[in-house]
């Protein structure tokens, strides 16, 4: 019988989407893959806004992703209207975003991802047949907020962070705090590390695609796209090339590049393009779910780095300032980060009242779209021949793999 099936509601991902399959008998021919959750109208509602209200308003697109929304979307502007940081505000910056990647990839590591190696149905049944990895992964993802609420005075919607700089510079005896506990976080790093690398592999090998993401800056930020094939993409052209479309089955725009070639951006984009040469081969061809370990491997290296930044913090001695005055002026600005689910674009234009005129903000999960997609089609002909039920929970556990945010798509 010819018919077509849904997974209405995807589970363990950030916001609502579905995946149809398409049967020909008892044999599932073809995928589709919605995001329709409702669409939230962001840039038109920043449009009008004053300079200062923007940042506030942008970092609401997402709870999960807040921080890293709140400061690409700070620094966008403070680009438009010509706005100077000092160090320490950069540096306490990056901390806040270094305190997201952590929180975030423990999240999906250790809520979302593992119940689907430990064959239970979601977060709870974790709780009786991995308590210890469970308790490591909380107080993981606990100091990842802690690190955010430290820097941007709560860990969602972070308020601290400011046009100019930060309303309240934290204390030394706070980033020491932060920093004990970073120390403390090493050793249970180290056993999840482990514990993940030997879980089964859930998913056949699947072709990954080219990978974009940010390059030019400290770790996660920089000024322009560098992708596996060979392009390097200047901030200011960023969104021409991710070209963006409105397409009828989501409500998420859909990055089409120049039509043909299909990107993927996030963890496994990003080691990709810091593997070496001679070891890119052995990366051609391997499950999205390569993504779990590269995850860890991210947490390891975020929690490194945001020892350093503190001790630069405290090395330099912590001073208070108040944030940079701003002047109203006419100007354009983009912005790019790496967030936890990749690259991240936040594009102003303000008029010389300093009112936005316009905004473009372009989020990982909408460039993934056409790559989530793709690999569900792969998945679907690889599998040819296995039943129904089983294709529909090998789909829904390779979306997934690239941890979907889809608030964050349909903004």
């Amino acid at each position: 019988m010819n018919g077509s099936g849904k997974i209405d509601i995807l589970t363990r991902v950030e916001g609502h989407g579905s995946v149809e399959l398409i049967r020909a008998g008892e044999r599932v021919v073809d995928v589709s893959f919605h995001l329709h959750e409702s669409p939230r109208l962001f840039e038109a509602l920043l449009v009008g806004r004053r300079f200062d209200e923007v940042a506030e308003i942008a970092c609401r697109i997402c709870s999960i992703c807040s921080t890293v929304h709140k400061v690409a979307a700070l620094q966008a502007l403070e680009l438009a209207l010509g706005v100077q940081v000092s160090r320490q505000t950069g540096l306490l910056r990056q901390l806040a975003v270094q305190g997201g990647q952590i929180e975030s990839h423990a999240l999906h590591v250790f809520c979302l991802a593992l119940p689907d190696y430990l064959g239970v149905g979601g977060f709870p049944g974790l709780a009786d047949v991995a308590p210890q990895e469970l308790r490591r992964g909380l107080n993981i993802k606990a100091l990842g907020n802690q690190i955010q609420e430290t820097v941007g005075g709560r860990a969602i919607h972070p308020f601290n962070l400011q046009v100019g700089g930060v309303g309240s510079v934290p204390k030394p005896e706070q980033m020491q705090r932060l920093s004990d506990g970073l120390t403390a976080v090493r050793d249970d790093l180290a056993a999840v590390a482990g514990f993940v690398a030997a879980l089964p592999e859930l998913l056949p090998p699947l072709p990954l695609f080219h990978g974009c993401a940010i390059s030019g800056g400290p770790p996660l930020f920089g000024d322009h796209l560098l992708t596996s094939n060979g392009a390097a993409i200047p901030a200011d052209s960023a969104a021409a090339w991710l070209n963006e479309r409105v397409e009828a089955h989501t409500h998420a725009k859909v990055s089409r590049f120049d039509g043909e070639t299909v990107f993927m951006v996030g963890p496994l984009a990003r080691a990709n393009l810091s593997t070496p040469a001679e070891y890119a081969e052995r990366r051609s061809s391997a499950p999205a779910s390569a993504s779990l370990p590269v995850r860890m491997v991210e947490m390891r290296q975020a929690v490194e780095r945001s020892l350093a930044l503190i001790a630069q913090l405290l090395a330099d001695g912590l001073n208070r300032e108040l944030p940079v005055e701003v002047i109203p002026a006419a100007g354009q600005g983009t912005a790019l980060i790496e967030a936890p689910r990749g690259v991240l674009l936040h594009s102003y234009r303000f008029d010389d009242s300093g009112i936005c005129t316009s905004a473009n903000i372009i989020t990982p999960t909408s460039i993934n779209q056409a790559a989530m997609e793709t690999s569900l089609k792969s998945l679907v002909a690889v599998m040819d021949g296995a039943g129904y039920d089983q294709t529909r929970i090998f789909c829904e556990r390779l979306i997934r793999c690239f941890d979907p945010c889809i608030s964050c798509a349909v903004h």
